[in-house]
C-alpha cells in the first residue's frame, strides 16, 4: 500500500510502498478515505516522541482518519466489513497510522461509526482534535466563565471555542486574520487580533482576568499574565509544571487519550449540527508532504489528506 512514513530512525517522512497492516485482536482494518495532519506528526517526525512512544518500522504518520472497515480482527463483534468509521489510531507503539491507505486500529478505544449524514472528509478531521477539545475543557465549570483561548482558529480550537460557547463560557479568541476572526465571531465568540500584541488585545475585555486560558497556541509566560489569580491554565503543548512557570494559577497539562463513547458525542453533535468542523485544504496522499508543511502556516481548521479509501 502507499503510505506517508518513515522507514528508518532518523529518516525522513516520504509517501512510498509498504506493507498492507493485519488487524489483531480487538482490531479492524479501515480502508483509509481521510485523514488530517496534527502536531503530533510533526513532532513524532522531528524526533520529539522518542522517549514517550516505541517506534517500530516502517512508521506511518497520521491519527486522525475515516474509511471502511475492510476486515474484522479476533474478538471484533461491534463491526462488520463494509462499516464506515471514525477516530484515532491509538496504540502504545507507533507504526501504523492514518496516513495511508489502510491502517489498523482497536475498535474498544479508537472507533466509532459515522451517522449517514456526516461525510468521511469531515468526520476525518473530527477524532483526535475533538478528543482534545472535550479534554480541554473538561476540568472547567464553563457556565458564566470569561475563557481565553489562544489559538482558536486551529483544528482543536475551532472546535473548542463551539463547545466552550454552548458550555455557557463567555470566549475571547485568538485569530490572526479577519477571514479567522470573523468565524470565531460566528461561533459565538468574542475575537481578538493577537498581532497588536496578546495584552493589549486581551485585557481591556478582561482587565482584571480571565478565569481561564487554553494554550493552543503562542508562548505561556505571555498568555498567563491574562489569567486572573488562582485562576486555570490549561494546554495539551506543556506536560510539566516546570515548563510553565506560573504558581498563582492552577496548571492542567492535557494528554488526549480517545474512547469510543467520545467519538460517538462528537459524531452526534456534528449530525445535528450543533458542531461545525472546519477544513482549510484537501492534499491528495502524493502530497502529503505538503499538508505536513502547511500545518501551522496561520490555517483556519484543518488540513485533510484524501487517501482515496
Amino acid at each position: 500500500m502507499k503510505a506517508y512514513a518513515i522507514t528508518e530512525a532518523g529518516g525522513a517522512p516520504a509517501v512510498t510502498e509498504i506493507e498492507i497492516p493485519e488487524p489483531d485482536e480487538g482490531e479492524v482494518r479501515v480502508r483509509v478515505s481521510a485523514a488530517t495532519v496534527n502536531g503530533f506528526d510533526l513532532a513524532v517526525a522531528a524526533g520529539f516522541m522518542a522517549g514517550f512512544f516505541e517506534h517500530r518500522y516502517p512508521l506511518v504518520l497520521g491519527r486522525d482518519f475515516a474509511g471502511t472497515v475492510d476486515a474484522v480482527g479476533p474478538g471484533v463483534a461491534d463491526f462488520a466489513v463494509g462499516d464506515r468509521v471514525f477516530g484515532v489510531v491509538s496504540k502504545p507503539h507507533l507504526k501504523e497510522g492514518s496516513i495511508a491507505e489502510y491502517t489498523t486500529v482497536p475498535v474498544e478505544s479508537a472507533a466509532a461509526a459515522i451517522p449517514d449524514g456526516v461525510s468521511d472528509t469531515t468526520a476525518a478531521a473530527l477524532g483526535h482534535t475533538g478528543t482534545t477539545a472535550i479534554a480541554s475543557l473538561a476540568p472547567l465549570d464553563l457556565d458564566g466563565a470569561t475563557i481565553l483561548i489562544v489559538g482558536a482558529t486551529g483544528g482543536v480550537g475551532v472546535l473548542a471555542t463551539q463547545l466552550a460557547v454552548a458550555g455557557g463560557a463567555r470566549v475571547i479568541a485568538t485569530g490572526r486574520t479577519e477571514e479567522g476572526r470573523a468565524l470565531l465571531e460566528e461561533f459565538g465568540a468574542e475575537a481578538v487580533d493577537y498581532t497588536i500584541g496578546l495584552d493589549a488585545a486581551v485585557r481591556p475585555l478582561a482587565p482584571d482576568g480571565v478565569d481561564a486560558a487554553l494554550h493552543f497556541a503562542g508562548v505561556a509566560t505571555e498568555i498567563s499574565p491574562l489569567v486572573r489569580d488562582g485562576g486555570v491554565f490549561i494546554s495539551p503543548l506543556l506536560y510539566s509544571p516546570d515548563m510553565f512557570g506560573d504558581d498563582r494559577l492552577q496548571f492542567v497539562p492535557i494528554a488526549a487519550y480517545p474512547d469510543r463513547a467520545t467519538l460517538e458525542r462528537l459524531a452526534a453533535l456534528v449530525d445535528a449540527g450543533e458542531l461545525t468542523v472546519v477544513i482549510d485544504r484537501e492534499f491528495v496522499l502524493d502530497d502529503a508532504a505538503d499538508a505536513a508543511g502547511a500545518f501551522g502556516h496561520h490555517t483556519i481548521g484543518k488540513l485533510v489528506v484524501s487517501t482515496g479509501g
